[in-house]
């Protein structure tokens, strides 16, 4: 049986109607203008930001502005545009075969994959491969060492992304002799929120691994930053909310425990829905039309898992007009308080999306090498499946449900 059309037709027209377009519009436009209200006042909005951070009054993070004596909060800094620096772009992307209860065999596999595209330096070679590496099973790559209970799922993803980071290590010593600027991308977020809800012990291990990858790039003078596309986060609506606070102090706990969230004193209309940071980004490239590959100021994170980062590998952050879309950029801290390296960083990443069309060609490359499909799933298992039958190990047993999964009797 496929998908029935019909009833999911009628399904999504019921979804259009739930929330109409006036309610998002109204809220984005009451969000947009505490944000210019926020503009005005720079100095007192970080006064805000600085006294509730070193207190601890807010229970959600928001967003910090960097700002010089020559910026404020609505600064923009437009790319290079005869950017003819010779340079290489790396990145890496990856995708899995998770481990399945219903096959024969726990074993599983992680593909990176890994390209690097030199600028204005003919004599360069192009990379555009995959590596891929096979886990007999999940407790190959748990070494927390306790009887906390972790999804294998999120093992394998987890693994996947130190993966990721490390093959970007290992490109670069691959290419480093060529002793020009090497610019490492990665597909998504470099603040690893995620891991916080598991024990102290794996975070400590999880960030090492990927804080040594980080310092081993660092050491290559390698500019790393992680690209979001369709960011979800809301780092500059919470910094609004602070500013908005009608209260001496923010005080979260004492103030608005009992409070619904739609209704904080602190949100920009009532019965509110937080709106995205990209959509107040959006509205203000709009009105001040600015140039393809233009940036924002630097914000600083204050997520609590960077806590656990080293101070060069503190995150920061701004966000872009790729020519499609406005997405957000991730850097450590050591690029970020180097204007040489924070340059050379957003002019890469400026032409990276002129030759992707809006999306960094490297990436888009990186994503297409790892990609991992039914067909090679398929593959994977008979592959193993061969191997055990060689060695006349034991039978080779599929559970009940993947067998019927396999075969219909209709």
């Amino acid at each position: 049986m496929t998908l029935d059309i019909k009833k999911l037709l009628t399904q999504i027209k019921n979804l259009e109607n739930k929330e109409s377009t006036d309610d998002n519009l109204n809220r984005l436009d009451a969000t947009y203008r505490l944000f210019k209200s926020a503009v005005r006042e720079d100095e007192l909005l970080l006064k805000k930001l600085i006294e509730t951070k070193n207190a601890s009054g807010a229970n959600f993070y928001f967003g910090m502005p960097e700002i010089d004596k020559s910026e404020k909060l609505d600064t923009l800094h437009p790319c290079q545009d005869n950017f003819l620096q010779p340079h290489i772009t790396i990145a890496s992307d990856g995708s899995q075969i998770n481990p399945s209860a219903h096959e024969f065999t726990s074993a599983f596999l992680i593909n990176i994959g890994m390209v690097a595209i030199p600028y204005y330096k003919s004599s360069v070679q192009v990379l555009i491969g995959s590596e891929p590496t096979i886990y007999s099973s999940s407790e190959e790559i748990n070494l927390s060492n306790t009887a906390e209970r972790i999804l294998e799922e999120d093992l394998v993803s987890y693994e996947r992304t130190l993966k990721e980071i490390e093959s970007l290590v290992q490109i670069a010593e691959n290419y480093r002799q060529n002793n020009i600027p090497m610019i490492a991308l990665i597909d998504g977020t470099l603040i690893h929120w995620h891991i916080e809800k598991f024990s102290g012990v794996y975070i400590e291990q999880f960030i090492k691994r990927f804080s040594d990858a980080i310092s081993k790039l660092k050491s290559m003078n390698v500019v790393v930053a992680g690209f979001l596309s369709n960011s979800r986060a809301n780092d500059l609506i919470n910094m609004l909310k602070v500013f908005k606070c009608p209260y001496e102090t923010v005080n979260c706990k004492k103030y608005c425990t009992n409070i619904s969230y739609r209704d904080l004193p602190c949100n920009p209309t009532s019965n509110y829905k937080s709106v995205l940071d990209r959509r107040i980004i959006e509205r203000y490239f709009s009105e001040v039309n600015p140039e393809t590959g233009t940036r924002t100021i630097l914000f600083r994170s204050n997520s609590k898992i960077l806590d656990c980062y080293p101070d060069d590998l503190k995150i920061y952050f701004f966000y872009i007009n790729t020519g499609r879309e406005i997405a957000r950029v991730e850097i450590p801290a050591y690029i970020a308080k180097d204007k040489t390296l924070l340059n050379l960083l957003h002019n890469a990443i400026s032409l990276q999306c002129k030759v992707g069309f809006g999306y960094p060609v490297t990436l888009s490359e990186a994503h297409l090498a790892a990609v991992v499909t039914k067909n090679d799933r398929e593959i994977f298992y008979n592959l193993l499946k061969e191997q055990v039958l060689t060695k006349k190990q034991n039978k080779i047993k599929l559970s009940y449900k993947e067998l019927k999964k396999r075969i219909s009797f209709v």
